[in-house]
C-alpha cells in the first residue's frame, strides 16, 4: 500500500504529514458539513467521502456509500435519534460520534465497530458558561433582568462567592475545567467521581455511591455525568430533599439526570436559590413548562458549549483521529474497541 504526503493545516501552517492511502469509505453525517468538508479532502485526497446533511436522506447515502468510517455530529436540523441507522452499516468499523454523549446509540456494545467521541473539545467553553451561571444566580443578576421588565430599580444583597462550597458531580474533562475556574474565584472545590484518590483542580474527592451524604454539604452544585441508565433522574425527588434550602443547582449534562417534575415541585416548596439549566428531558423545552417562568430559573437552549467554531473544532479533533487511524496509532477517547473476532 503507497505512503504519499498530505497536506494538513493546524494552529494557521501548512504540515506536511505521512499516511498509508486508506481502504474503504466515511460517511460525515451533519448538517455542518460544508463547514470542513474542503479541508477533509485536502488532508485526504485518497479517502472516499460521502456525505450526509439531512436525516431523511440518512437510509439512502448509507445503502450507497457503504461506509465503514463514519462522523456522525448531531444538530437542530440533523437530531440525535435520526443517526441512529448508522448502527446498522454492514461495513462500519469505526464510529466517531461529535460530541461526548453517545446515549442515542442504545445498543452500540452489540455491533462490531470501534467508538471515539468528542470528549473534551468543548470543554473549556462549557465551564466558561456554567462559571458565568453561577455568578449570574449568585449575584442575583436574572431577578434584577425581571425587575427591569417592571421597571423596578430596586437593590439586592448577595453572599460573597469566595469560600462557597462548590461540588461538581461528575469530574471529568468538563467538571476538571469548571473546578479550575471556581478555584480561581476562590470557591471550594468537591468532586463527585467514580474515579479515586485526589484530582487536579478538586480540594476534596468523594465516591460518586456517597453523593447522598456530601450533596447537603454544598452551596452549588453543578452536574456533569453521562445519561446511563444508573444516572437517569438521579437527582430525584429524594436527592433533591437533601440538597440545602439555599443552594444553586446547574445541569449541562443532560436533562434526564434531573426529574424536571421533582424540580419543580421542589422549588414550588420555596426551596433552592437559584437553578440553571441548559438541558432538558424533552427538548425543546415543551411551552407548558413552569420552568419557563418560574423567576429563580435561568434557562438556555441546550448550547452552553457553542462556541462560535464548535463544529469545526470537533472536525478537526476527527480528522486527528483519522490519521492516528490510517497510520496505525492508537486512537484518542476510545469509548471501546471492537471485540476481538467480530
Amino acid at each position: 500500500m503507497a505512503v504519499m504526503p498530505t497536506l494538513f493545516f493546524g494552529g494557521g501552517h501548512a504540515q506536511v504529514s505521512q499516511t498509508v492511502d486508506p481502504p474503504g469509505r466515511l460517511l460525515v453525517a451533519h448538517s455542518g458539513a460544508d463547514l470542513y468538508l474542503e479541508a477533509l479532502r485536502r488532508r485526504f485526497p485518497a479517502l472516499e467521502v460521502a456525505v450526509c446533511r439531512r436525516a431523511e436522506e440518512l437510509a439512502r447515502v448509507l445503502d450507497e456509500s457503504e461506509p465503514e468510517i463514519v462522523y456522525s455530529c448531531v444538530t437542530a436540523d440533523f437530531p440525535r435519534l435520526a443517526h441512529r441507522p448508522i448502527l446498522d452499516a454492514p461495513r462500519l468499523r469505526w464510529l466517531h460520534v461529535g460530541g461526548s454523549g453517545y446515549e442515542h446509540f442504545a445498543g452500540w456494545q452489540d455491533r462490531a465497530f470501534d467508538m471515539t467521541n468528542g470528549r473534551g473539545v468543548l470543554a473549556g467553553f462549557q465551564a466558561d458558561t456554567v462559571i458565568g451561571a453561577i455568578l449570574a444566580l449568585n449575584q442575583n443578576l436574572h431577578l434584577f433582568e425581571q425587575q427591569r421588565a417592571r421597571r423596578l430599580f430596586a437593590a439586592r444583597t448577595f453572599a460573597p462567592l469566595a469560600g462557597q462550597r462548590l461540588l461538581v458531580v461528575g469530574a471529568g474533562a468538563i467538571g476538571g475545567e469548571v473546578a479550575k475556574r471556581a478555584r480561581a474565584l476562590g470557591l471550594v472545590t468537591m468532586a463527585a467521581s467514580r474515579r479515586a484518590g485526589p484530582l487536579p483542580h478538586f480540594d476534596v474527592v468523594h465516591p460518586l455511591d456517597d453523593l447522598e451524604e456530601v450533596v447537603g454539604d454544598a452551596d452549588i452544585v453543578s452536574l456533569h455525568l453521562p445519561l446511563v441508565d444508573e444516572t437517569r433522574h438521579l437527582f430525584d425527588e429524594a436527592m433533591l430533599a437533601r440538597l440545602r434550602d439555599d443552594a444553586l443547582l446547574v445541569n449541562t449534562a443532560r436533562g434526564a439526570i434531573l426529574d424536571e417534575a421533582a424540580l419543580v415541585r421542589t422549588l414550588a416548596h420555596g426551596r433552592l436559590r437559584g437553578v440553571y439549566l441548559d438541558v432538558f428531558e424533552e427538548e425543546p423545552l415543551p411551552p407548558q413548562s413552569p420552568l419557563w417562568s418560574h423567576e429563580k430559573v435561568l434557562l438556555s437552549p441546550h448550547c452552553a458549549d457553542q462556541v462560535a467554531d464548535w463544529p469545526q473544532r470537533h472536525a478537526a479533533f476527527f480528522m486527528d483521529n483519522l490519521e492516528r487511524r490510517l497510520s496505525g496509532r492508537p486512537l484518542r477517547n476510545l469509548v471501546r474497541r471492537a471485540p476481538p473476532g467480530r
